[in-house]
């Protein structure tokens, strides 16, 4: 009877952590954002924030057959009352 209520609570904690994308957003000039975010809270990885939205958008340069050129990236840490960390990634596709 406690493993099915420790699968489900495992189930619960892995999707809590889930990180949701805005996916490719094009901005002006050719410049396109990806914003990822995480309701971890204070215990996320800001470097796996960030490297995740890199790959986003690398893999959505080499899928129209071009390459990924970083613009900016930027980095915003947990905000009180329910705002999430982010990591943004302003880029070209070149």
């Amino acid at each position: 009877m406690r493993l099915p209520l420790i699968a489900a609570s495992a189930a619960l904690l892995l999707t809590a952590c889930a990180t949701p994308t805005t996916g490719v957003v094009p901005l002006a000039d050719g410049i396109n954002k990806v914003t990822r975010s995480t309701n971890a809270g204070v215990f996320y990885d800001a470097q796996q924030l960030k490297a995740e939205a890199v790959q986003e958008a690398t893999d959505f340069c080499t899928k129209a057959g071009k390459q990924y050129r970083l613009v900016d990236i930027t980095q915003r840490p947990p905000r009180a009352l329910g705002g999430w960390p982010e990591a943004e990634v302003l880029f070209r596709c070149e």
